[in-house]
């Protein structure tokens, strides 16, 4: 231990005269010594392709290593071989490099941490329960619970728990009502403001939801506050549609609709209309108890479940009607797309006979299926019988693949037809046949292809038509007003049949 304190003061006293100078002039004489070897030519390191060859390489490697090796070796004899002796000539930061890599680096690699938890793993499989260690922590757990409050200990009577039981159902009822009561009331809403910024908002203590806006519960209640001051005219919307459900459509429901323009929204609640799913939507095969309120898979269903006064809604798609037919006897109305009636399209077999007192039907195109059968039906598309009224804005009647009037209204039957096109009326017969006592008002409508003339009436009947076209009918046609008289005109009638042109 002197002689290596004595070593590295030696090695830090500044007093002593530095050999290196001397050393390095007698290293420089050594290699002045030394035969100058003759210098390789510059083509004698680099192959024909002009990359370094790999020998002279591996020989320059080579010498490199063996001269490490005998430096190594003769500061190795001056050290000594002891392990400790060889740690303390080390320099400050050789020692620092030397603790890191020994010491540091093995406990944060990826393998040092993988073998602890493997050990970790082995040891808890090999570990078996200390049952008693176990039992004596709870024990402990449990007084410390009974000091400080956290736990009750009681030690009731068999005789009183069924009373017990009682008591905790019937607590558990009253706070489940509070609950509830406070739900229904909007007791459970406060109104609190946002710190940052500044706005207010409401929030529910119950179920700790947070909004922006007023809670439907609170409108409610405010607009039921609003009614109880101003009357029946301020019901709210809800409550009107849920007693308007309790009365017919026509014409209970209509004369309600009457009272307000508020009435006359909730008359007309969406929530009334029957829905009828096309083909395309798989309604022929969709199972009825997944339909919902008020959806039907055909309109012979809508048809049987519809009050009087009833609007059945037809979305875009396809609608199969078989033969015989549709028979109407309630005042319904048909509603299609009333901007685009190809978009709703009925593919009709037999009739619809129209036999209600009043009706409505709007942009709906009916035709027959264009599946051929080889045989041609005799039939009409539309017939309003005696005593019906149906009333149509912008519908199409296409009765081409049928024999017979595309359209005919019976005795004392009639209706107001605005821009509707009528085609298809088969030869000797007409688009539109009118019988004695009929009583129709034609606005806009269009008659054209029709085998036989576009209108024809039977006496005492009355027409009254404004701005008409045909065109493309069996007989010359006629385009525009004024309406002239004669089978020339594409119109046949007998007289003393009454047509008027406005």
């Amino acid at each position: 231990a002197k002689q290596e304190a004595a070593e590295a003061l030696q090695e830090f006293d500044e007093s002593i005269q530095d050999d290196s100078g001397a050393d390095e002039t007698k290293g420089k004489e050594k290699k002045d010594k030394i035969p100058k070897q003759k210098k390789r030519p510059s083509n004698a390191s680099t192959d024909s392709s002009g990359s370094d060859n790999p020998k002279i390489k591996h020989e320059d490697t080579s010498d490199e290593d063996k001269e490490m090796e005998k430096e190594f070796a003769q500061w190795q004899r001056k050290v000594g071989m002891d392990s400790t002796t060889i740690h303390a000539s080390l320099k400050p930061l050789e020692r620092y490099g030397l603790h890191v890599k020994e010491e540091v680096d093995p406990y944060y690699s990826q393998y040092y941490y993988a073998e602890q938890q493997r050990l970790a793993q082995t040891t808890n499989m090999n570990s078996e329960w200390n049952i008693e260690e176990i039992e004596r922590r709870k024990v402990e757990e449990e007084q410390k619970a009974f000091e400080d409050g956290d736990l009750l200990a009681t030690f009731p009577e068999p005789e009183s728990l069924p009373r017990q039981r009682q008591l905790y159902i019937r607590e558990k009822a009253r706070l489940r009502s509070e609950i509830m009561k406070r739900k229904l009331t909007g007791k459970n809403w406060d109104i609190k403001t946002e710190e940052h910024t500044g706005k207010t908002f409401y929030y529910n203590t119950d179920t700790g939801e947070a909004l922006w806006e007023k809670p439907q519960v609170l409108k409610m209640l405010q607009a039921e506050e609003v009614a109880r001051a101003e009357g029946w005219a301020a019901l709210p919307s809800k409550p009107l549609v849920m007693i308007f459900e309790f009365l017919l459509p026509h014409p209970e429901r209509t004369n309600c609709a009457a009272t307000c323009g508020k009435w006359r929204i909730a008359a007309n609640d969406i929530s009334f209309v029957l829905h009828v799913w096309p083909v395309e939507l798989g309604a022929l095969v969709m199972d009825e108890s997944k339909l919902g309120k008020n959806h039907f898979r055909t309109i012979s269903d809508a048809m049987q479940a519809a009050l009087p006064g009833d609007t059945i809604e037809l979305g875009d798609g396809h609608y199969f009607i078989n033969d015989p037919g549709l028979i109407v006897e309630k005042p319904v109305k048909f509603v299609g797309d009333e901007h685009e009636p190809a978009h709703v399209i009925l593919e009709l077999s037999g009739e619809i006979i129209w036999r209600s007192l009043g009706g409505w039907m709007e942009g709906i195109t009916i035709r027959r299926p264009r599946i051929a059968t080889g045989k041609i039906p005799i039939n009409e598309i539309l017939r309003v019988e005696s005593g019906g009224r149906l009333d149509m804005f912008h519908c199409v009647f296409d009765n081409r693949g049928s024999i017979g009037n595309c359209v005919s209204i019976c005795s004392n039957a009639g209706g107001l037809w605005e821009n509707t096109s009528i085609n298809g009326g088969s030869k000797g017969k007409s688009g539109l046949f009118v019988r004695k006592g009929a009583n129709v008002e034609l606005i806009d409508c269009i008659f054209s292809e029709n085998d036989g003339v576009g209108v024809s009436c039977e006496d005492q009947a009355d027409i009254a038509m404004s701005n008409c076209t045909f065109e493309r009918n069996g007989l010359p046609e006629i385009s525009g007003l004024p309406l002239a008289r004669g089978d020339e005109a594409g119109l046949s009638h007998s007289k003393p049949a009454l047509i008027t042109s406005h």
